[in-house]
C-alpha cells in the first residue's frame, strides 16, 4: 500500500460520502483539486464537509487528527466544514470539527502527538492520536462498513 492506494481510498470515501449526503441535499458536490476549507459543498444548507481516511486505525486503535503539514496549521485548525466524516477500513464515523477541538482542548495533555514524515510521503505531519474509543464518543453516528 502506498500514496496511490491511499489517493484512491481517499477518493472513494469522498464518493461514497456524497453518494449518502444527496440522498437528503440533491446539488451537494465534491470540490475538485486542493481546497483547506472542505471536500464536499452542500448548497441547500450552504455548508462544507472534510472527508478524512485513515486504513491504519483499525490496527492502531487510534484516530489521527492533523493539525500541521510542513509546520503550516492544517487539517483540523484550516477546515470550515460544518460536518467531518471519517473513514476507516471497517466503518465511518461522522462528527463536527467544533466536536473534535474541543475534546482536544480538554484532553490534549494524555493523548498521544504524532509528529512525523509518514513512510513513502514527503511532507511532514503533525497531529494527535485520539483511541478509537474515545473518538467514538464525539460522534454523533458510527455506520460499520
Amino acid at each position: 500500500m502506498g500514496f496511490t492506494d491511499d489517493l484512491n481510498f481517499g477518493k472513494d470515501a469522498e464518493e461514497q460520502t456524497l453518494k449518502n449526503i444527496r440522498k437528503k441535499y440533491p446539488l451537494a458536490f465534491i470540490i475538485e483539486g486542493r481546497h483547506k476549507p472542505y471536500d464536499i459543498f452542500v448548497p441547500e444548507i450552504n455548508a462544507g464537509v472534510e472527508v478524512k481516511c485513515d486504513r491504519k486505525s483499525e490496527d492502531t486503535g487510534n484516530i489521527f487528527i492533523e493539525i500541521e503539514c510542513n509546520d503550516e496549521y492544517s487539517g483540523l485548525l484550516t477546515t470550515t466544514a460544518a460536518w467531518l466524516v471519517y473513514r476507516t477500513t471497517h466503518r465511518v464515523f461522522y462528527t463536527k470539527p467544533e466536536n473534535i477541538k474541543q475534546f482536544l482542548v480538554s484532553e490534549a495533555q494524555r493523548l498521544r502527538m504524532f509528529n512525523h514524515t509518514p513512510k513513502g510521503e514527503t511532507s511532514k505531519v503533525r497531529g494527535y492520536l485520539i483511541p478509537v474509543e474515545d473518538f467514538r464518543t464525539i460522534s454523533f453516528k458510527e455506520k460499520l462498513l
